[in-house]
């Protein structure tokens, strides 16, 4: 088995996972738009709950950069 048989596809880093999310939830908006009845404020409220849940459940990395500017 070479290199090339174990090649999982996908997005490889940060800025392409984060891409590939956005696109992802761009298709499900508009798939949701198209087949459902749901309007935009909807749609928004039921975000802004799972981003609350996010945070809440501290899914979240975030780097905070504390350089010193003493110049």
């Amino acid at each position: 088995m070479s290199d090339e048989d174990l090649y999982i596809g996908g997005p490889r880093d940060y800025d392409e996972q984060t891409d590939a999310f956005r696109f992802d939830l761009d298709d499900l908006i508009h798939r949701y738009i198209d087949e459902f009845d749901i309007n935009t404020y909807v749609m928004v409220g039921a975000l802004q709950e799972k981003i609350k849940e996010l945070l809440e459940a501290n899914d979240s990395e975030i780097e905070m950069d504390f350089e010193d500017d003493e110049d």
